[in-house]
């Protein structure tokens, strides 16, 4: 009897899960009765070893199905599939993650590092531990890292490289996992992860789309055990011809396997949660985190949204005239001030105090919100959610930026480098208006 015919499979059933990426066929196969996944796992084995020898990848798909499926491996396993977004994961690559610092996993990874490495090296697969990639790159100096990144991406600013290289000496696993692999590359199970393995099973299509998949196995407080176990158990089924090695003295510049994927992936200008930078030097509004600037907003444009992210700290600006006598009023001497702010920031901009125009008044207020809109929207996948930076109307009818005050910085002709609003005196001048 034909696999298609023990399973009942039809022509049907092959076009629907031609559309279904490995990640939802194993979803739905852990639901499955235990007898079925049991037969199932015999005949994947069976095909496996048909010809006497199990691949590397076939090997992995198992492992995969044992942990996922079965008790085999007695932790946690999930299977998730990410479309390609320009970066290849390689297949040896073994990567410790986490979303969250864990002391006794992290504790029990550097006790049995070396014999971690060991293991994995001669079972075929590279294992990746980010603490000890950035204490290599911070065995190597600054100046040097600079010259280097430099030449391999010409065409990155120095601030965008100096913050690469910052970055790298303070490689944190859980604010990679959350940044770089959740935010820029889309792979959002990382975002909430528990101590896990992550190693790349293979690539398959869907829906005329290619995917790379992953295994993700958690470890328990014994993480040497957990990944002696997976080791072991892939090792049983594959046997390596390749030691993989990298030479990793310190000093010694490494642009191969893991460390160029992690050079790859900070410099992609994709999906960067950036700082906002209020630039009236340059005259410019831009991300520096992302390395891009908003393009095509005249001073006006500048000067109001820079004034938004003043305001926003402390809820916003109303613009809705009140009805009461009273009201009004307090509204006018409101306005007076936020006319004020702005006229000086518009000032700052290159402008001309006296002429600047009157916010207060829709029809010029609008289509300036509207073109600052257009203009940052153009940045979107360069910026992660760019509609976050957006001005916006809340609940209570104020017009604000809803960006965390931490990442707004400003940079002015009173300023000796970039700082926050608070530790401007221009700055603060206005603030206290």
């Amino acid at each position: 009897m034909s696999i298609k015919e023990k399973y009942g499979i039809k022509k049907d059933d092959e076009r629907y899960v031609s559309n279904m990426t490995l990640s939802q066929a194993i979803r739905i196969l852990v639901q499955a009765p235990e007898n079925l996944k049991r037969d199932f796992l015999n005949d994947c084995m069976n095909i496996a070893f048909s010809d006497d020898y199990c691949a590397r990848t076939e090997a992995l798909i198992i492992v995969s199905l044992l942990a996922t499926m079965t008790d085999k491996l007695n932790v946690d396993a999930d299977v998730v599939s990410v479309e390609h977004n320009g970066l290849t994961f390689e297949n040896a690559q073994m990567l410790y993650v986490e979303s969250s610092e864990d002391e006794l996993a992290n504790k029990s990874i550097r006790e049995n590092y070396r014999e971690i490495i060991s293991e994995s090296r001669l079972a075929g697969f590279d294992f990746v531990y980010l603490p000890q990639i950035s204490e290599h790159y911070r065995s190597i100096s600054h100046e040097q890292l600079f010259q280097i990144i430099s030449f391999l991406y010409p065409s990155a600013s120095e601030n965008k490289l100096n913050m690469v290289i910052d970055k790298l000496f303070s490689l944190s696993t859980s604010e990679f996992c959350k940044e770089q692999l959740s935010t820029k590359l889309t792979i959002h199970e990382m975002y909430d992860v528990q101590p896990s393995l992550f190693i790349k099973i293979g690539e398959t299509s869907a829906n005329d789309k290619e995917y790379a998949n992953f295994l993700i196995l958690g470890l328990d407080n014994d993480a040497i055990n957990t990944i002696r176990l997976f080791i072991d158990t892939f090792s049983t089924l594959y046997h390596s011809r390749e030691i993989n090695y990298l030479r990793e003295e310190k000093g010694r510049f490494v642009y191969a396997g893991f460390y160029k994927q992690i050079l790859d992936i900070h410099m992609l200008q994709k999906g960067i949660v950036s700082s906002i930078l209020i630039d009236t030097i340059k005259e410019e509004i831009s991300f520096p985190d992302a390395d891009v600037k908003v393009d095509k907003l005249h001073r006006r444009e500048k000067a109001l949204y820079a004034l938004l992210i003043l305001e926003s700290a402390s809820g916003g600006i109303n613009f809705s005239k009140p009805k009461t006598a009273k009201l009004l009023e307090r509204y006018n001497k409101r306005m007076a001030i936020v006319m004020k702010k702005y006229g000086m920031i518009y000032e700052k901009f290159g402008g001309d105090r006296k002429k600047a125009p009157n916010i207060e008044i829709p029809e010029i207020r609008l289509p300036m919100f509207a073109l600052i809109k257009r203009q940052i929207m153009k940045l979107d996948g360069v910026l992660s959610h760019a509609e976050d930076y957006l001005i916006k109307r809340n609940i209570y009818g104020n017009y604000c930026i809803n960006v965390n005050t931490s990442l707004c910085l400003f940079r002015s002709s009173n300023d000796a480098d970039v700082v926050h609003a608070a530790e401007s005196e221009f700055w603060r001048r206005i603030v206290a208006l």
